[in-house]
C-alpha cells in the first residue's frame, strides 16, 4: 500500500466514522467532518482522489438544517442516525478506512 493511500486512510479514520451498513462493495457511513454529521458512501475499488460520497449532513439535531445532495437522498433512517451520531448515542459499530478494499490513488 502506497504512502499516498496511508495518508488518506489516517485523515479518513479522524473524521471517527461509524458504519450503518454495507451492501455488497458498498460502505455507507456516518462521520463527523467540518462541523457536521454527514452520512456518505465509500466502495471497494474506490480511488482516494473522490474520497467519501457525501449525501446527507446536518450541523445540529434539528431535522430542518438536514441538507442532502439531492432531494431524496436522505431518509428518515439517514436522518436518525445523523441525529444519534451528534447526540453521542450512536451503537453503530466503528469503520475503519482501511477495511476498504483495492482502494487507488
Amino acid at each position: 500500500m502506497s504512502e499516498e493511500i496511508n495518508k488518506w486512510i489516517k485523515r479518513n479514520n479522524r473524521k471517527k466514522p461509524k458504519l450503518v451498513r454495507s451492501e455488497g462493495i458498498n460502505h455507507y457511513i456516518v462521520y463527523f467532518d467540518k462541523g457536521k454529521a454527514r452520512v456518505g458512501l465509500v466502495h471497494d475499488g474506490m480511488y482516494t482522489r473522490y474520497g467519501i460520497l457525501c449525501y446527507g449532513a446536518m450541523p445540529n439535531t434539528d431535522p430542518f438544517y438536514c441538507w442532502q445532495s439531492e432531494p431524496g437522498a436522505c431518509d428518515a433512517t439517514d436522518v436518525q442516525v445523523m441525529i444519534d451520531y451528534l447526540n453521542g448515542e450512536s451503537e453503530l459499530p466503528d469503520f475503519d478506512f482501511s477495511s476498504i478494499k483495492d482502494v487507488r490513488s
